[in-house]
């Protein structure tokens, strides 16, 4: 067996193992495997160590260290809207004939599980323990690390993918970085059409990067330190180069909604400087000035970077529309999407189904589009159930609409997974960032009596 692969299992092991004595560390080391390995299969001894055997295995040492040394009350708050979610969509496949009901259910559980159970263990662990919030901001700060100098790494490399071409290879998946290596890049300075780095897939690395760019934004704002700007502008870098433009537009979408809500004149100052200094940059750049230009290409001709438009996307809705047109209610199923693509590779109209839009409606029709928006209502309650501060629940709100704007540019492949994970520990961190502010204003205000 290769060593890299070797390397991953001990990772791998290494985070059931540690969860008996360090919880906190072993969650931390958890979300660097997220980042830094593409996927978790492994076969030992007749089990299988997979991600929900080690989701599984995670929430019951949680709940067993809760049970005997009673130091944490458990908070369902975050995994509220995501519950809301999942049972809903659940009672919706009752109904979807179209699907078999044994793959509708095994969609349902691995999503569920992979979406819920981390997320929830993460926030619990953070607001009953601020020491644990340290563990995961420098797992993410190293593994990010890593993984964007890596990526930076590929753009000599013509779309070849070392790395992700070996673990695609021992677990048997689809080589994406092999599928873009004869294309194209967008940028003079690169050789690689798309760059996935340690993920799977483009679209999922440049989701992930934005995540992240989200999550180090507020950690600056909170602290100002500069560590977090090099990050930013690391982060940056490798969204530009990984091909995927969603990214752009979908950060751009929510930083918008945080000047226009947030309405302070020094942050839409220097969003403004900020914006100036792109635009100089873009237009001392033939490669950029195409790139920037493609985005306001209705029609996907005017510009020479290639990519879907917005005819297309309409083409797509329309072949949505007249695939569910006798299951307009309740879809054809849960993950129908993907169950058809496992047996038919592609459809002929929707294609691979790149937009949220086309999941939900094929997957549960109408009313799965009514539980969507609820759900997304569900989370912006939240934000304000929590959090006091109103940039602090803005800041929360752009996690959701990146999200949001991502998968409706691009699909839902599995996204929502690490959203519920970026979302856990950004709430759990403003929420203690809150806390440690009353506490500061109590303790001055007992000062200020006790001297009187």
């Amino acid at each position: 067996m290769n060593i890299i692969i070797v390397s991953i299992f001990v990772f791998a092991i290494s985070v059931v193992i540690l969860s008996f004595f360090s919880l906190k560390l072993s969650v931390a080391l958890y979300m660097s495997y997220w980042i830094l390995v593409p996927y978790m299969q492994f076969h030992i001894m007749g089990m299988s160590l997979s991600y929900n055997l080690v989701n599984t295995l995670l929430l019951f040492v949680f709940l067993y260290q809760l049970k005997i040394k009673k130091t944490i009350d458990l908070d369902y708050k975050v995994i509220t809207p995501f519950l809301f979610l999942y049972l809903s969509l659940f009672i919706l496949s009752l109904f979807a004939q179209d699907t078999p009901w044994g793959v509708q259910i095994n969609y349902w559980r691995a999503s569920f599980m992979q979406t819920c159970i981390l997320s929830f263990i993460i926030w619990n662990l953070s607001i009953n323990d601020t020491k644990t919030l340290t563990y995961f901001k420098w797992a993410l700060i190293i593994s990010i690390t890593i993984a964007c100098i890596y990526g930076v790494f590929l753009i000599k490399l013509g779309g070849i993918n070392p790395y992700t071409t070996l673990v695609t290879h021992y677990f048997n998946l689809n080589d994406f970085a092999f599928d873009y290596s004869s294309g194209e890049s967008r940028l003079s300075f690169s050789s690689a059409e798309k760059i996935q780095s340690t993920m799977l897939h483009p679209m999922t690395w440049t989701l992930l990067l934005c995540f992240l760019f989200i999550v180090f934004v507020v950690l600056y704002l909170k602290t100002t330190q500069y560590l977090y700007l090099i990050l930013l502008g690391l982060i940056s870098f490798n969204i530009l180069i990984s091909g995927v433009r969603t990214g752009i537009a979908a950060l751009a979408i929510g930083f918008f909604y945080y000047f226009i809500r947030y309405r302070n004149f020094k942050v839409i100052g220097w969003g403004i400087a900020l914006i100036l200094i792109l635009a100089l940059v873009v237009q001392s750049n033939d490669d950029l000035m195409n790139l920037f230009a493609s985005f306001v290409d209705i029609s996907g001709t005017k510009s020479s970077v290639q990519g879907s438009s917005i005819a297309l996307r309409l083409e797509q809705l329309q072949g949505t529309l007249n695939e569910i047109n006798t299951h307009f209610l309740v879809g054809k199923g849960y993950g129908w999407n993907n169950y058809y693509l496992s047996t038919h590779l592609t459809h002929p109209v929707i294609l691979a189904f790149e937009s949220l839009v086309f999941v939900v409606l094929c997957n549960s029709g109408i009313l799965g589009a009514c539980v969507w928006i609820t759900f997304i209502w569900l989370l912006y309650r939240l934000h304000r159930s929590i959090l006091k501060a109103k940039d602090d629940y803005y800041l929360m709100d752009v996690l959701v609409l990146v999200y949001i704007a991502y998968a409706i540019g691009t699909g839902e492949y599995g996204y929502i997974q690490f959203f519920a994970i970026y979302h856990s520990f950004l709430l759990a961190y403003l929420f203690n960032n809150q806390t440690k502010k009353e506490k500061l204003a109590r303790e001055i205000v007992v000062k200020i009596l006790l001297a009187k």
